[in-house]
């Protein structure tokens, strides 16, 4: 985003929650917000700040704005590829590290003692 589309987006916001979104230093507040938003795109900025607004009473923060969301979960229900897409990022594996996997053996083999089947 350049400086313009974050006026912008500041003077929305402001308009957007009356009383709930004071601005006391206009030029310190662009230039700390320009300082994360610029390595963002405005079109996700923007559509982010829609579904923010559609669903909350407060102003949102830089985190509420620049969130990478996989699947619009408010624009309906997903079609067949949305829902293919989010299955496969549920079955996806964990990668566990070398202690974390001997520490699992470990753990079986102890339980296997307990359970007299050593």
């Amino acid at each position: 985003m350049d400086r313009k589309q974050i006026a912008i987006l500041l003077n929305t916001i402001q308009a957007s929650y009356p009383g709930k979104f004071q601005v006391e230093d206009p030029v310190g507040l662009l230039n700390s917000w320009e300082r994360v938003l610029r390595k963002h795109d405005c079109e996700n900025v923007m559509k982010n700040f829609e579904r923010h607004l559609e669903t909350n009473v407060f102003a949102p923060t830089l985190a509420d704005l620049v969130k990478v969301r996989p699947l619009d979960r408010l624009g309906g229900i997903p079609n067949a590829n949305e829902t293919l897409e989010y299955l496969s990022l549920l079955d996806r594996p964990e990668e566990l590290t070398e202690s974390q996997l001997v520490s699992i053996e470990q753990s079986k083999a102890e339980i296997r003692r307990i359970l007299g089947r050593a």
